[in-house]
């Protein structure tokens, strides 16, 4: 075992192990008075400050941690089912979460409280927000790159408002019967999204050629060389 003083392990980050992982590998490289490159030190470090629920995860591995590369594989063991479970926790926990009545928004921002304690990735809780979408509105944001949660909550409840009626009722039903919505529908849906969309930027164009033709027309007042 290598001979250096105490480190300052951070805590166990258990929504996200692998970032953890990243970063006591940059406390070993700050260690005094050389950086901890031995296996079996970097093992020890890590288990002491694994946290129980993580440490259960890998018993088999603790008990018995083998004398070749016993860090590496604890670590690799750690990340896959630590952040495997976690995220089907966070999965599970937001599942149960039903569009219903309420506007997509709103729907969203529920979904973002809950979440807010487990640090959820955004690309994961826009998935997880699409799925309680009905089809036809799925269908329209999937055109939409790049795709944020924040901004599909906004799209779709303006996709609510165009086509209020249809999306009610696709809502009732599973996704097995999402072909009761036709092809031809959804485009016209879409066709008439971009269109907005098109006439807000001419809109936004014009005013601005309307705020620098004000400018360039306005002759500077004469001084009193340019008098003589």
């Amino acid at each position: 075992m290598e001979d250096i003083s105490a480190v300052e392990i951070p805590a166990f980050v258990s929504s996200d192990p692998a970032l953890w992982f990243g970063m006591l590998e940059s406390t070993f490289e700050l260690a005094i008075p050389k950086p901890i490159t031995d296996e079996r030190t970097k093992y020890n470090y890590c288990v002491a400050h694994l946290s129980p629920d993580a440490a259960m995860a890998v018993r088999d591995v603790i008990l018995s941690p083998g004398s070749t590369n016993p860090y590496s594989k604890l670590k690799e063991e750690v990340i896959a089912r630590c952040g495997e479970s976690k995220s089907q926790e966070i999965r599970r926990l937001l599942a149960g979460e039903q569009l219903g009545d309420r506007k997509p928004s709103e729907l969203f921002r529920v979904m973002q409280r809950r979440s807010e304690s487990h640090n959820v990735a955004d690309s994961l809780l826009l998935e997880l927000f699409l799925q309680q979408l009905p089809p036809n509105v799925q269908s329209i944001l999937a055109s939409i790159q790049p795709l944020t949660a924040q901004k599909a909550s906004e799209v779709a409840d303006r996709i609510l408002e165009v086509t209020p009626a249809q999306v009610s009722a696709a809502s009732k039903y599973s996704s097995a019967n999402s072909d009761n919505c036709s092809e031809s529908e959804l485009l016209k849906e879409l066709k008439f999204l971009r269109q907005e969309v098109k006439e807000l930027r001419r809109s936004r164009s014009f005013s601005r050629n309307r705020f620098n033709s004000r400018n360039r027309g306005k002759s500077p007042k004469p001084t009193a060389s340019n008098l003589c």
